[in-house]
């Protein structure tokens, strides 16, 4: 049986993602989660905490709560998760958008920001790009990252662990103008995707859905 390794800069297990992954890369599929948080208390979790100028990653602990991080913090355990399960699994995928060019694996690891970002480079006529995420601390990065491959950049915020069908509608509407939408988070749902479709009438594109597409394609699903 093939297997499949998630690795998240939260708690696992990640039901909330891979409830919606498992239907396209396939129900016989094996999955094993490791999370950065894993094992953690509440105290041990806040020193990750960002400080001013951090780069913000935002997530979901096992219970619901949604915390902030910093990037620089938190990537050397997951780079330990990696490590953990590499010799269990056949491919590692990353349960988060953020950059993490350090890592390192023996198998074939999937870096959503690295995927996504590729295939928007690959469409043209993409001058103006909207962006979605979990909290205001992250649209200068956002802003900063998505410029250097497209003209303008529309960044706005509704978490998705937070946020209400309203906040959702809300956000949607200030990017009624824009070539496209991402909604730059694996936390962002189908539900939350067709919600900002309905809205804009836009093309969307949602992390989570490319990744399980390109694992199936990796695994040799038909």
């Amino acid at each position: 049986m093939v297997s499949v390794g998630f690795v998240t800069i939260g708690e696992s297990p990640r039901d909330d993602i891979t409830s919606e992954i498992k239907p396209i890369i396939g129900y016989d599929v094996g999955i094993t989660e490791c999370g950065a948080l894993d094992g953690l208390s509440r105290e041990d979790i806040a020193s990750f905490i960002p400080k001013p100028g951090d780069y913000v990653l935002v997530t979901r602990l096992r219970n619901g709560t949604q915390v902030k991080l910093s990037r620089d913090l938190i990537v050397d355990r997951m780079q330990q998760c990696i490590n953990k399960i590499e010799d269990k699994v056949d491919l590692i995928a990353l349960l988060c958008t953020g950059d993490f060019p350090e890592l390192r694996s023996r198998r074939l690891l999937i870096e959503p920001s690295n995927l996504v970002m590729n295939v928007i480079k690959s469409i043209s006529n993409v001058n103006r790009l909207g962006i979605i995420v979990h909290d205001p601390d992250q649209i200068n990065l956002e802003v900063n990252r998505w410029s250097k491959i497209v003209n303008e950049v529309i960044v706005t915020a509704v978490s998705a662990y937070r946020g209400s069908t309203d906040d959702f509608v809300k956000v949607a509407n200030k990017l009624l103008d824009v070539d496209l939408i991402i909604l730059d988070s694996l936390g962002y749902t189908i539900g939350m995707k067709e919600i900002v479709r309905k809205i804009t009438n836009r093309p969307i594109m949602l992390p989570r859905t490319v990744l399980a597409r390109t694992i199936r394609e990796l695994i040799g699903k038909d």
